[in-house]
């Protein structure tokens, strides 16, 4: 048996790319702790996270909306398992133990990610995450990632994504994303 455990934080921005100054629109931040226990080619992971959301001052200043921000802490179960060497699939459920808006408790995640073996000369990557809450109805919101690593733990990603957006500003819109990943695992 193996026990891990992380602590991990990101910024997601959204930007009016479509727009004259290519305005923020949004912005949320998420930091959460993730422990780990494998055993053999299972483990269980939890991850307890906090996010907090942010409208950007163009995105007032242009749409007259009054300052909105909110935050949520949740918790993520998963089990996750690597049928074949470099493929790990994962899936579990959430809940949010608290939130600054009406948001039904409730989530489901599932999803699997790809590596290249490690002699490899390009070390390359794949994932593809299928999110779903209770106050979306349940309506799928995907997420895909491909990329390759730069150093040693260093990786480089284009990100990929859509369905019904979950940002409180924007609830139940239908939205496509794209963006970059820069992630370092010690």
């Amino acid at each position: 048996m193996e026990y891990a455990g992380a602590l991990h934080g990101g910024a997601f921005s959204r930007f009016d790319l479509g727009g004259p100054d290519q305005a923020l629109i949004e912005v949320h931040y998420r930091v959460g702790v993730l422990l780990r226990a494998r055993f053999g080619e299972f483990a269980a992971r939890a991850e307890l996270y906090h996010v907090s959301s942010h409208l950007g001052d163009e995105f007032f200043l242009d749409s007259g909306t009054r300052p909105i921000s909110t935050s949520r802490e949740g918790l993520e179960l998963m089990l996750q398992g690597s049928p074949i060497p470099g493929l790990t699939v994962y899936g579990g459920p959430g809940a949010l133990l608290r939130a600054t808006r009406d948001f039904e408790p409730l989530s489901l995640r599932a999803g699997a990610g790809w590596e290249s073996s490690p002699g490899s000369s390009a070390r390359l990557h794949a994932s593809v995450d299928v999110f779903s809450w209770a106050e979306l109805e349940w309506e799928p919101a995907i997420a895909a990632e491909f990329g390759a690593g730069l150093g040693r733990g260093t990786r480089l990603g284009l990100l990929l994504g859509f369905g019904p957006s979950r940002a409180e500003q924007f609830l139940r819109q239908s939205e496509r994303l794209i963006g970059v990943s820069v992630s370092h695992v010690r």
